[in-house]
């Protein structure tokens, strides 16, 4: 049986009217619906509020490790080439001599003001590594009329000297260099360098001039030695090369005299490592300068301590390398070396640093106290590393 609808106008509006109202939330739904999201939202900030301090605290210590290896790593370049490049007109390719260590007590108020976050440049050992300057060819020492003598030696007592040019270097390149920035020019740190039957023996000077032409030969001003060659004072060895060196050793490493014809006058181009508490205000920065010119090699260096291990201990000669490492250059107990810095084979640098100081909010929720490091009581982060170096030809010398 077929049923007949009626459709009137009346029903058509119902009908539509019962499809709008089953669309969508109701105002009460709504609210619910904003409320449990308010409630969701919050805990999930409230997580990653607490996980923030964290992640901040590792990326810190993650840069903090990552800076402290490679400062380490550009150091053991370096120095594992002291005592390397020297006399490159006499085909010798070592030199006793590779670095020198000026170390500093890491303690006290000087140091450290306690309960402070400051370090003071007193903290602080420097490394110096000692090499020739590439662009420089040495001079050997002239004494008229230029035979091969030791009966009338060229003393730098006086602040004067003659040098020669031995080929393929000439006159031209010990006063301008074989590149720019070479020469024997004012300001220059430069290495006497005697070799006798008992061994070499050595001093060091400041030129106070440039070079100039003396005939054939080239003319050299610099800060007198003392008559056992040592120097007074850093003026005239800013590398500490003689300064504090013990004359008493039998033969000694420094002398005055230099014989015409056979010794040496090398310029030097050191590489020092330093820290400045100067260069950023906020933190001590490791620093590396060579040629005078200063870069920064890692930031928040809290520590920088150099020790030596040395194969001959205060002048007596033995069969191998001592074992422990000497933080005090000054100091005559074994191992320590006593300022000789040709008996220095391998050396230990160790650095300590930090995590930016204040920006550290505790990351444990659950413990109210504000961080503190056992180091030295501040709210930052810190780290450790160390790492031993044999500078190639001076361990090979043995």
């Amino acid at each position: 049986m077929n049923h007949l609808t009626i459709v009137t106008p009346q029903s058509q509006r119902k009908a539509r009217f019962r499809r709008v109202d089953s669309v969508g939330f109701t105002l009460i739904e709504l609210m619910i619906a904003m409320t449990v999201f308010l409630v969701i939202g919050g805990a999930a900030m409230s997580l990653f509020r607490q996980h923030a301090a964290l992640f901040n605290d590792q990326q810190y210590q993650i840069g903090l490790n990552v800076s402290l290896r490679n400062a380490l790593s550009q150091m053991e370049a370096d120095v594992v080439n002291a005592g390397t490049g020297w006399y490159s007109v006499a085909n010798i390719s070592s030199w006793p001599v590779g670095v020198t260590i000026i170390n500093n007590n890491a303690g006290g108020a000087t140091c450290h003001p306690t309960g402070t976050s400051t370090y003071n440049a007193a903290c602080f050992d420097t490394l110096n590594i000692v090499t020739p300057d590439p662009n420089t060819p040495p001079g050997q020492v002239y004494v008229a009329p230029g035979t091969v003598s030791c009966a009338s030696p060229a003393l730098t007592t006086s602040g004067t000297m003659l040098m020669s040019a031995v080929a393929p270097a000439t006159a031209a390149q010990l006063i301008s260099g074989t590149a720019a920035g070479g020469g024997f020019t004012s300001g220059s740190q430069v290495v006497f360098i005697h070799v006798g039957t008992s061994g070499t023996q050595m001093t060091t000077a400041i030129l106070s001039a440039n070079a100039v032409a003396s005939g054939a030969n080239v003319s050299i001003t610099y800060g007198a030695t003392a008559a056992n060659g040592t120097n007074s004072s850093t003026a005239n060895d800013a590398l500490n090369l003689t300064t504090n060196v013990d004359t008493t050793i039998t033969p000694s490493p420094l002398t005055d005299s230099f014989c015409s014809g056979t010794d040496w006058v090398v310029k030097l181009a050191p590489v020092q490592y330093s820290v400045s508490t100067t260069l950023d205000p906020t933190g001590p920065t490791l620093v590396r300068t060579e040629s005078g010119t200063t870069n920064a090699v890692a930031s928040q260096i809290i520590g920088f301590k150099v020790g030596a291990s040395t194969v001959v201990l205060n002048g007596s000669t033995v069969s191998t390398s001592s074992a422990a490492y000497c933080f005090s250059s000054a100091s005559t107990t074994s191992p320590c070396y006593d300022n000789q810095y040709d008996e220095v084979r391998s050396i230990r640098i160790s650095l300590i640093g930090r995590t930016p100081p204040g920006v550290y909010s505790n990351s444990n929720a659950y413990n109210p106290a504000v961080f503190t490091n056992t180091f030295d009581g501040q709210t930052y982060k810190i780290q450790a590393l160390s790492i031993i170096v044999n500078p190639r030809n001076l361990s090979m010398n043995d």
